[in-house]
């Protein structure tokens, strides 16, 4: 497996081992590996500064088990609410739908924004 330390892996790097900290909070980058009650980190966007400060957005989906009910919908605001309480920059959320293999979940889409730079 390689190893990469540029600025923007390790910031995704970074935003993994912070949200990870949440008691049985599941973190994944790999679509396949998406496993409900969970949080997908998708690929981010990114403004650049410099050469080495860049502001970092990752489409962060908060999924839970179907079906998109009234429970579903608090354990998805349960975990958006663990997710600001460890100070990352939660800037928005919308509610949203995530097809995996053929099967549909509740989920909610955040924006989480950061600044990644080297030395």
């Amino acid at each position: 497996m390689t190893v990469y330390t540029d600025l923007f892996n390790e910031a995704i790097d970074d935003l993994i081992t912070t949200l990870a900290t949440i008691t049985n909070l599941r973190v994944t980058t790999d679509p396949q590996k998406i496993n409900p009650p969970c949080v997908f980190l998708d690929a981010p966007s990114w403004d650049s500064y410099n050469y080495n400060i860049v502001k970092m957005t990752f489409n962060v989906k908060v999924i839970s088990l179907g079906p998109s009910n009234l429970d579903a919908l608090r354990n998805i605001l349960s975990i958006s609410a663990n997710l600001m309480a460890k100070n990352v920059a939660v800037t928005a959320g919308r509610p949203a739908t995530l097809s995996v293999g053929g099967a549909d979940y509740p989920c909610y889409d955040l924006d989480i924004s950061l600044q990644a730079q080297t030395g």
